[in-house]
């Protein structure tokens, strides 16, 4: 029988913010426990280091040279599928907890009830606690902004109110309900898919004691940060840079010990959640994924929040644990956001899993040919099964710029105006800080002829959105700037 699905997503999560991998001294005994009982790839990239994007391929499984979707207010096209579709439509059960960050927000994509935001919101007007501060984001041009998402004091909503908590109450309270209406245990066949979306750790990171003061900022390492790395910025890296070099380091030090606050909160409501399962008797028989849209740069490379393409913005957390999934297992090889969809798809029986092609590449047999493909070889192998697999990241903030990763090679590719482009080259096995930076002296040409005919195959395919708009900040912008 098909099992049920509890996605678990989280915001500017980084890959390494867990405690059971000892970068920091964070407590996340919940998430270390999934992990435990289950498998984790160290080398999962997002598709897109900006939320809407992010967030855009893991629903529909596309990167975004394919979806056209790079800001946070561009709307998504009508057309684009997602698996939440895809379930809805084979006898699945879909809810969504939390935060979406589709655009336009109201879309459904294939969920057939949702929690939304906007109900905390009201809920808290209605118990006199009024609203939160409205998000914004980060500019040059607009320093408040950034003071507003660093705050040094915690909220002042209650913990018992305070968002994730609500959100959490929300989830067990959906999966009470399913439980008592589907047979969605061991031996039923009306399976759910919840996905249970929180928005922390993004910032502002205060949230209620004692999560607030949980962590000080000298129990927390140094960033990863040296001046000399400031002279092998690019030009795009540089405008990136200027953003954060107004703000307080103070400031932003305390905000990584609050970060890890966070971290731990959301690590405590998942554990209630999974108890649920648990008392429900439908654990056993429900596939958790967890993952998050993109990192944090928490002062690391003189950044801030995400956008950039090193491992601490890049690289995300994923973990699947559940039937069928092999318990401790580490996976080492190179997977993205864009995998979830084919992964998913895969897992509930409703592809066929042996049409790969020779790579291991996952085929869709009723739609287009995409860079994804299903990651349930990894579970079921103990060799390499797709070593030479190249994984993208686009970004189009501060102009257009990608990643391409192969192995342990990354080569970042920003895209100039001018027609000079620039490039990041890193070996992140012999340099996992990315101090030595040796794109000063790439090129093109240098580029293997599978990452030069990738790099070649995103202009080909951008040059269709080149003359394309979005929305930001109720403004109109061309794409690219």
């Amino acid at each position: 029988m098909n099992k049920n699905i509890l996605f678990i997503m989280l915001d500017q999560l980084r890959f390494d913010a867990l405690g059971h991998l000892k970068t920091f001294p964070v407590k996340t005994p919940n998430i270390d426990a999934l992990a435990a009982s289950g498998t984790s790839f160290d080398n999962a990239y997002c598709s897109n280091p900006v939320c809407v994007p992010a967030r855009a391929s893991i629903m529909t499984g596309v990167n975004s040279y394919e979806h056209g979707v790079y800001y946070n207010d561009q709307s998504w096209p009508e057309n684009m599928e997602t698996f939440a579709d895809k379930l809805a439509k084979n006898c699945y059960y879909t809810t969504l907890i939390g935060k979406t960050h589709f655009f336009p927000k109201n879309r459904s994509a294939g969920f057939q009830k949702a929690v939304l935001p906007e109900s905390h919101a009201y809920y808290l007007e209605k118990r006199g606690l009024g609203k939160k501060p409205k998000r914004t984001e980060a500019s040059v041009s607009n320093l408040d902004s950034l003071n507003l998402a660093y705050p040094i004091e915690p909220t002042n909503v209650p913990l018992e109110h305070y968002r994730p908590i609500y959100y959490t109450d929300k989830a067990i309270k959906e999966l009470e309900l399913i439980a008592q209406g589907r047979e969605c245990h061991d031996e039923g066949d009306e399976p759910f898919l919840m996905k249970l979306s929180y928005l922390l750790p993004h910032t502002p990171c205060n949230p209620p004691e004692p999560y607030f003061s949980m962590y000080g900022k000298d129990d927390i390492p140094a960033p990863n940060a040296t001046k000399n790395e400031l002279e092998h910025f690019s030009t795009q890296m540089k405008k990136f840079h200027a953003i954060w070099d107004q703000m307080d380091e103070e400031r932003l030090l305390k905000n990584r010990a609050q970060y890890f606050g966070c971290v731990t909160l959301i690590d405590d409501m998942i554990g209630r959640v999974i108890q649920k399962l648990k008392d429900l008797n439908i654990y056993d028989n429900t596939l958790i994924i967890l993952t998050s849209d993109h990192g944090d740069h928490l002062c690391d490379h003189h950044l801030q929040q995400k956008g950039s393409f090193y491992e601490c913005s890049a690289k995300i957390p994923l973990i699947f644990s559940g039937p069928g999934i092999p318990k401790g297992k580490v996976v080492h090889e190179n997977v993205s956001h864009i995998d979830l969809f084919p992964t998913i798809m895969e897992y509930c029986q409703l592809s066929m899993p042996k049409l790969r092609d020779p790579s291991g590449k996952f085929i869709y047999p009723d739609t287009y040919e995409s860079d994804n493909m299903s990651l349930m070889p990894y579970f079921s192998s103990d060799e390499p099964v797709n070593p030479e697999r190249i994984i993208i990241s686009e970004n189009a903030m501060q102009g257009q710029r990608f990643m391409l990763k192969k192995g342990d090679v990354k080569i970042n590719c920003y895209i100039n105006k001018d027609g000079k482009n620039e490039f990041d080259y890193y070996n992140v096995k012999d340099d996992p800080n990315e101090q030595n930076n040796m794109g000063k002296s790439f090129s093109v040409d240098d580029l293997e002829p599978d990452m030069k005919e990738q790099y070649e195959k995103i202009l080909e395919q951008t040059k269709k959105l080149e003359s394309g708009h979005y929305y930001f900040q109720n403004k109109v912008r061309p794409m690219f700037t």
